[in-house]
């Protein structure tokens, strides 16, 4: 779903995720995708800020006191758009008049690099029976490599 009013207020989903709180990030999985989020501390701000009640002006002005500098607009819009690529929002906030996505790139070039520019890196957790390769493990003394076989003293 998209929200293109003048006035978006978005909201973070919260449902099926394990959310990790650091000192300078948050680490989020996402139950339903077994999809591993690690958001820097810029990403966070605006993740948490997501409530449904707080405007996108409302979050610059949050991220604005936090970096204790003057913060561009493009800068919540890109953590916006990336933070609803990893489903962590739950209606995508399009930027009223602006045609396309604003990639990493351009904010760089339009902006420099005075402020954190928010960062969403996602993995894929891999699935238990990958989890449990032998690969490369010396090979139980008498009881085989299980799944795996035993060469060189190795399980391969």
């Amino acid at each position: 779903m998209i929200d293109r009013g003048s006035e978006q207020r978005p909201r973070a989903r919260k449902e099926g995720l394990l959310i990790e709180r650091l000192p300078d990030e948050v680490l989020v999985y996402d139950l339903d995708r077994k999809t591993a989020h690690c958001l820097n501390g810029s990403a966070a701000l605006i993740w948490n800020h997501c409530d449904g009640k707080t405007s996108v002006e409302g979050i610059l002005s949050f991220l604005q006191q936090k970096s204790q500098e003057k913060v561009s607009q493009d800068v919540v819009w890109l953590g916006l758009d990336h933070l609803y690529e990893a489903r962590l929002i739950e209606t995508r906030v399009v930027r009223p008049g602006v045609k396309g996505k604003l990639s990493r790139r351009d904010l760089v070039k339009r902006i420099g690099l005075a402020v954190s520019i928010p960062l969403v890196a996602s993995i894929l957790a891999p699935t238990a029976s990958a989890a449990l390769s032998c690969v490369g493990r010396p090979c139980p003394g008498g009881t085989g490599c299980g799944l795996c076989s035993c060469v060189a003293s190795l399980c391969l």
